[in-house]
């Protein structure tokens, strides 16, 4: 189709005699050119060209642009003797890979070898423009892409900070970005990356001189600290509305809580903040967001150590025995795992409003977990942690142990090089560990076999003293082991055992010392407990177990009652004994915490 500008503005043309190409279909002389842009265009797609030449040669009347088969050039418009723009279409089934340019003007004919190429996949941004230090969430929308969540990013080049991509399906993304102070005005090609396939789209991305800022005082806080604050900002639009969080290297970090917040007026605001007594040291960026606006404030406070308060130490120790049985040889694989460390409960806690009604259908904390299935409902009664009272079988759904909450890591202290789990059967001695990522002392023993774990013990806790951290201290009756050990009787669980949802299956259990006796001497102390865990029928796709909490007598049954509310296919059967001890801590300190040991055995099953 041949696509001729109309006549907009008076005739005026002045050519450059030796750069002007014959009439008759030659090429121009040497150092004529013609350059066409975008060099890419997706199937499907409806862009604008540029069409630009070293000397002029463009009248606004009498000029073509052909870019073969399955290219529709719906304009041509001439902006001046070496600069004109066409509307062009790319079709669906257009071919893929080069195509030259055919240019025609009064003054002669221009081709432009590979001018474009027509790829496959392409991509729109909205919105595709923001202001100097603004922060906004850009949607692109793929089409013919395959995009990936965490293979697939954005870029937007120098000046514009890519702070996530979250890839929704494989032709959507969101993409957080921040334009910094500094950054150069103007458009700008914003690329796609996806594994080793490389998509841009050609100045698709504009920066506009109309800045936003603000600042944020003070520039310094320390862990621990309850301060006042205050934000100033530059042609912002603050409101009731607003909200500001804290970033570090580019990850959101809730160790800082607002705790109020007054706005002023638009550009001036101020509140009271916390910060975590466990809160990550270094520089925070400040976003502030109301409505559709957003300003980034680049280092805008920094995070200082502060002072560790061994009144408020706590301890935590684990001390459990873990086993499972091959499905293909029934050889039984034993870890045995030890350790203490001790640490700052977070203040103040995270996330900051656990689950405040486990009966109300309502996502109380904001976690993304309502009810029985946030962690914090755990404990409560009408979310039955587990069967009882005892000889008695349930189903449950599994519930989550972690919401979205970007919580810190506790704070931890040394007790010295060594600590000592210590019992009238054995000493376990525990060397410092400090974790090289994250800085975290804790206590641990390698090489901890079952030789390690004597049965019916209470151990005291002796801390060998550190002058910088926690002095020495023996601490009572600090962790518990089970009364004994025990071993499966009938089934083994292993070898493709399968069973029907439609039947009983008893299963049996006994001292490992001796098997003639039953059961594994678990109560009053301790408790013994089981739980076939599989797929759900209802709700379809979600994970759950039938449990079990029987008397310590050897033997117990689950029924179809229980069974059939579990989907058909692969599952597992855990049998477990457990016991608590005492809340016990530090002379010097006011936190106590509770210690569990447990003893157990996985193995596999087919339901049918």
């Amino acid at each position: 189709m041949r696509i001729v500008a109309a006549l907009l503005l008076p005739l005026f043309f002045v050519a450059c005699d030796e750069a002007s190409p014959t009439d008759t279909g030659e090429l121009g002389t040497v150092d004529q050119k013609v350059s066409f842009w975008p060099p890419e265009a997706g199937r499907g797609t409806t862009f604008d060209a540029r069409i630009t030449s070293t000397n002029s040669v463009f009248e606004f009347v009498g000029n073509d642009l052909d870019l073969g088969g399955g290219v529709s050039v719906n304009s041509f418009t001439v902006l001046d003797g070496w600069t004109a723009t066409a509307n062009i279409t790319v079709d669906p089934a257009a071919e893929l890979g080069p195509r030259d340019a055919h240019v025609d003007t009064r003054l002669g004919k221009f081709d432009v070898s590979d001018a474009l190429t027509i790829v496959d996949d392409s991509f729109t941004l909205a919105p595709s423009r923001g202001k100097i230090g603004e922060h906004v969430q850009i949607e692109l929308i793929g089409q013919n892409t395959e995009w990936i969540s965490g293979q697939t990013w954005a870029g937007f080049g120098d000046g514009v900070e890519v702070n996530a991509v979250d890839v929704l399906s494989e032709t959507y993304m969101l993409a957080d970005v921040t334009i910094a102070p500094d950054a150069v005005p103007g458009l700008r090609d914003v690329y796609v990356e996806n594994g080793n396939d490389l998509t841009t789209s050609f100045d698709a991305f504009q920066v506009d001189r109309v800045g936003l800022s603000a600042s944020f005082d003070p520039p310094e806080v320390t862990q621990g600290q309850t301060l006042t604050f205050t934000i100033k900002g530059k042609d912002t639009h603050f409101g009731r509305d607003t909200e500001i969080r804290f970033f570090q290297y580019g990850d959101e970090k809730e160790d800082i809580v607002i705790d109020s917040l007054t706005v002023l007026d638009e550009e001036n605001m101020y509140g009271q903040l916390t910060v975590s007594n466990a809160a990550e040291l270094g520089t925070r960026d400040v976003l502030l967001t109301t409505g559709t606006e957003g300003v980034f404030i680049e280092d805008g406070t920094t995070v200082l150590d502060g002072e560790v308060d061994l009144g408020n130490v706590g301890i935590s120790r684990w001390f459990y025995v873990s086993r499972g049985i091959d499905n293909a040889t029934g050889a039984i694989g034993e870890g045995v795992a030890v350790g203490v460390l001790f640490y700052l409960p977070l203040d103040p806690p995270c996330p900051p409003d656990p689950e405040s009604s486990c009966t109300d259908g309502v996502d109380n904390d904001e976690d993304d977990f309502t009810d029985c299935y946030d962690s914090d409902c755990s404990t409560d009664p009408s979310c039955a942690g587990g069967p009882m009272p005892y000889d008695s079988n349930g189903v449950w759904r599994t519930y989550t142990t972690g919401g979205s909450a970007d919580c810190p890591a506790n704070e931890t202290v040394s007790a010295g090089d060594h600590v000592w789990l210590e019992s009238d059967c054995n000493i376990i001695t525990l060397d410092k560990q400090v974790d090289g990522a994250s800085g975290m002392i804790y206590y641990t023993k390698e090489d901890v076999s079952l030789d390690d774990y004597c049965f019916d013990q209470m151990y005291d806790l002796h801390t060998e003293g550190d002058p910088d951290g926690i002095p020495e201290e023996i601490v009572e009756d600090a962790q518990p082991t089970v009364p004994a050990d025990f071993v499966l009787i009938d089934p083994l669980w292993w070898g493709n055992f399968t069973i029907s949802r439609a039947e009983d299956i008893t299963y049996m259990w006994a001292l490992a010392d001796d098997p003639s006796i039953p059961g594994a001497l678990t109560y009053p102390d301790a408790m013994f407990g089981t739980q076939i865990s599989g797929m759900l029928v209802e709700p379809a796709g979600a994970s759950g177990y039938a449990g079990s909490l029987p008397w310590d007598d050897g033997i117990h049954t689950y029924t179809p009652a229980e069974l059939t509310y579990l989907e058909a296919g692969n599952a597992t059967f855990t049998a477990y004994s457990a016991i608590e001890g005492p809340p016990v801590g530090f002379s010097f300190s006011t936190v106590t915490t509770k210690s569990q040991s447990s003893v157990a055995i996985s193995g596999t099953v087919i339901l049918e």
